[in-house]
């Protein structure tokens, strides 16, 4: 539409003040502009649709900041052609935003390490929401993986809130992605227990641990360990078949 005004414009008898306009193409400008965000709408929703059918519903999070950063973009070069239409030297435009931009990234510097912590997290997926994990020293679920910090409920039922920046420098440890639990007590037994009572221990424990369907024949072992003070010890090493920590305390018990 704009483009047909513009062609018959001289038809119309315009005023001067809207000779004016159209000679800065601000109407143009205009148009571009919001035909360009109209775009970044379209290829942002389509990314987003697509990821959720792939199931990284988490990743659709990073969308929304990256669709905002794009308009910001095509308006702020939508407003430099203007104003260098109206006659403004954009060079010192552009020098005043570069010293602001690096203000601005100075004082943001923190969100921006945040930003990209989480990132790297939605990238790599070394944890998903509601996966049992333990982080240093915290232990609980992923409850959200926001752009700043991800909150996790810990086993006290209590909320983290962790820099997304420092989770993903973290060493996490996943326990939803084992294939198995592992079970690994010892027995401590009387210091007068004499070998005959060792041996024989040993052999019952084997043959119960190798008759539970649960636990993996494999590397599955009993062994005399050492001695201390006051106690002889066995070593019990096992995998259990399972990943659910209900169930597997039960097996243990």
């Amino acid at each position: 539409m704009v483009i047909l005004a513009r062609s018959n414009f001289d038809l119309l008898s315009p005023s001067l003040e809207a000779q004016v306009i159209i000679d800065l193409q601000t109407l143009v400008i205009v148009a571009i502009t919001w035909l360009m965000i109209g775009v970044v709408n379209l290829v942002i929703g389509r990314l987003s649709d697509r990821m959720l059918k792939a199931g990284n519903e988490n990743a659709t999070v990073l969308l929304r900041p990256a669709k905002t950063a794009f308009k910001i973009i095509v308006i702020s070069i939508a407003a430099l052609y203007w104003f260098q239409n109206m006659g403004y030297n954009i060079s010192t435009l552009l020098a005043g935003l570069g010293i602001g931009s690096v203000a601005i990234a100075l004082a943001a510097q923190k969100s921006i390490e945040n930003l990209i912590g989480s990132i790297t997290l939605y990238a790599a997926q070394p944890i998903r929401i509601g996966d049992l994990c333990k982080y240093g020293d915290t232990f609980g679920v992923v409850e959200e993986i926001g752009l700043r910090s991800t909150k996790i409920r810990t086993l006290d039922r209590t909320v983290k809130h962790i820099p997304n920046a420092r989770l993903s420098s973290l060493e996490i440890e996943n326990y939803v992605e084992r294939d198995m639990s592992l079970f690994k007590p010892t027995l401590r037994l009387r210091i007068d227990t004499t070998p005959d009572q060792i041996r024989y221990i040993l052999v019952k424990a084997r043959e119960m641990m190798y008759a539970h369907p649960m636990v993996d024949q494999g590397p599955a072992r009993i062994r005399f360990l050492n001695f201390d003070e006051s106690s002889l010890n066995l070593e019990v090493f096992a995998y259990i078949k399972t990943t659910d920590f209900n169930e597997y305390f039960e097996v243990c018990e």
